[in-house]
This record gives structure tokens, C-alpha cells and sequence, in this order.
């Protein structure tokens, strides 16, 4: 009931009582109560006082629970607006989300949400939400490379759709690897590391050693393919390229790659000493060694190194030597399925 309706209402029933009353009796009457004396005034007043007291009650239980309602209804639209913007997060990739609920009704729902990634059908465009609606238009922008304005949405540097809105820039060329590589904190791993796989391709030595920890196996075979080439050649020690492979978890089949990405433009003798250091101290590029002694046909110190390892060492390389053995001849990168 509306608080107008109510006091009206109020007023006419007071009335009428009154009316009532003095109709009956229009005596007056006085009284003491609780040590109080009351003055000697008309019966039907005395009637209507606690129809005012009752009223005057009313108002005020109506008024606390109006401004109870009225703090929950805040909460609730305050968490609301936690949601929407948790499903936003969770839309966009945003991985660190920690939205604090006070209501029961969205606590449950926004820990699930604050724990999850989202990834809508593509047929939905929109749910009448803005800033729902404009996360799904920037998703669709971005998954179709367009040229957007992702600041507005002050989202961090590690979310998925930042992180592949700043590869699209990469990619048309908005933005350089070394506009990348010097603000790493702005850019994240991801894009640092995809910008380095063309950085190797192209800067001088120091340079790429600068953001070393940053190479991985794919952008390490680009880079020793360089050295003493005619086009962006460089020159590297051996020692600087064992520090760079130490950063790196190498497996058997790497080495090989290694060598065979050396042997388009390293000089032979840098390539065996290098392959020769590694195998003293690493199990694992002894397959690299020997692929490099078997490339360049030292078949007699290869055949040596097989010599003195257990049976069950090498086999594939042993097999081959056999193979040597008996006339077959086959290049070693055939033998071992390397392209």
C-alpha cells in the first residue's frame, strides 16, 4: 500500500472513531497513568490517541524494513553488476578474477564463474546487455583480425583476447618485435616469445642474446641456420651456444635437428667441436654427434664411438653402421627420417 493511500486511510478511520465515540458520549474524562496525570479532555480523544500512537508505530516499522529492503535490493544490484562484469572477465580471458558476493543468491553462481572460461556459440550476437554485447562484438572482431580499440575495456596484458588482438597487431605489422621485446610487461610471454621467433631471423647476435631465455626450439633452429650464412649470417662461438642451449630442455631428436640446421651454413670443424663438447657432458646430444660424424663421413671415429657403448646404446645408429658395413650406402638423414 502506497504511504499516501495508508494515511489517508488512517486520518478517515481516526475520524470516524471519533465521531463514533462523541456520538455515544461526549463526556470528558482524566486519569493517571505510570505516575502521569492526564489532563481532563473529551472521551472520543482519548479513544483516538492510540489509533495516532498505532499509526505513528506503523510508520516507523514500515520505514526500517523499507530501508532493509531497500540496502538488500542495493546489494543484489551491486552484485549483479559483479556478474555482469565476471562474465565479461570470463568472456575476454581475463584469468585472475576475484569478485566478493553479498548476497547468498550469487554466491554460489560467482565462484563458478570466477573459476571458468566461457566460450559462447558463434550464432550468439548479442543477450541485450551492453557490456556483454560488446565483449561478444570484440570477440568476433578479433577472431576476424579486425583493427579494434581494446583500451576501453582496460583489460591486463594476459588475457587471451588482448593476448591475440596484440599477435593480430604483430602480424599486420602495427607493432615491431622490438617494440615488443622492450616492454615485455606489456606485451606477456606469449607475444614476447611469437615476436623473438622473427627476431632471431634478422638481429645481430648481442640483440637476440639479450631475451636468450625467451627462444624456443622452433626459433633456435631459424637462428643457428644463420650462422655464416651469405643473408643476415652471424658469427657465435661455441660457448655462447652451449649457454643457449642449456636454457633449453633438449631431447635426442632436437640435437639432430640442431645439426642438420647447422650443417646448411656452419663451417664443418666449429659444427664437430661443438657437437663434441655437448656429448661430453650431455648423454643426449651423443645422437647429434654422431649424426654430425656420420654427415660429414667420419665414419671410422663414429664407428669408434659405437664401439665402446653397451649393446643396447645407439641402436639405430648401430644399425646404420651395419648397414655401411655391408655397402649399403644411405644418407644418414634418409636412415633417421630427417627432411
Amino acid at each position: 500500500m502506497q504511504l499516501k493511500r495508508y494515511t489517508i486511510a488512517s486520518f478517515i478511520l481516526m475520524i470516524l472513531v471519533a465521531m463514533a465515540v462523541y456520538s455515544i458520549d461526549n463526556g470528558t474524562i482524566s486519569f493517571d497513568l505510570l505516575g502521569i496525570h492526564f489532563p481532563n479532555l473529551p472521551i472520543a480523544f482519548w479513544v483516538v490517541v492510540p489509533l495516532v500512537i498505532m499509526y505513528l508505530a506503523s510508520l516507523l516499522h514500515m520505514g526500517v524494513y523499507a530501508l532493509v529492503g531497500n540496502y538488500k535490493l542495493r546489494r543484489l544490484d551491486k552484485d549483479h553488476e559483479k556478474m555482469i562484469d565476471a562474465l565479461r572477465d570470463s568472456l575476454l580471458g581475463v584469468s585472475e578474477r576475484n569478485y566478493a558476493y553479498k548476497s547468498n543468491a550469487y554466491k554460489l553462481m560467482g565462484k563458478l564463474i570466477d573459476n571458468s572460461m566461457i566460450i559462447p556459440y558463434e550464432t550468439l550476437r548479442s543477450i541485450g546487455n551492453e557490456k556483454i554485447d560488446e565483449a561478444l562484438q570484440l570477440m568476433r572482431d578479433v577472431k576476424e583480425k579486425k583493427n579494434v580499440d581494446i583500451k576501453k575495456f582496460h583489460l591486463p596484458s594476459t588475457s587471451s583476447i588482448v593476448i591475440q588482438n596484440n599477435l593480430n597487431r604483430f602480424e599486420r605489422g602495427e607493432i615491431d618485435a622490438d617494440s615488443i621485446l622492450s616492454r615485455p610487461e606489456s606485451y606477456g610471454e606469449i607475444v614476447c616469445a611469437k615476436a623473438y621467433e622473427s627476431y632471431v631471423k634478422t638481429a645481430s647476435v648481442g640483440s637476440v642474446m639479450k631475451f636468450k631465455h625467451l627462444f624456443t626450439k622452433a626459433s633456435l633452429l631459424d637462428f643457428v641456420q644463420r650462422i655464416n650464412a651469405s643473408e643476415n649470417g652471424i658469427q657465435i662461438s661455441n660457448d655462447e651456444l652451449v649457454s643457449i642451449f642449456s636454457g633449453l630442455k633438449l631431447e635426442t631428436k632436437d640435437w639432430i635437428n640442431l645439426s642438420q640446421a647447422m650443417s646448411k651454413n656452419m663451417l664443418p670443424e666449429q659444427r664437430i667441436r661443438l657437437f663434441e663438447m655437448l656429448s661430453e657432458n650431455n648423454d643426449d646430444a651423443m645422437e647429434g654427434y654422431l649424426y654430425t660424424l656420420y654427415d660429414f663421413q667420419m665414419i671410422d671415429t663414429a664407428n669408434e664411438i659405437l664401439n665402446n657403448t653397451s649393446n643396447n646404446d645407439y641402436l639405430i645408429f648401430k644399425a646404420y653402421r651395419d648397414l655401411k658395413k655391408a655397402n649399403k650406402h644411405y644418407d644418414i638423414a634418409i636412415f633417421l627420417n630427417r627432411s
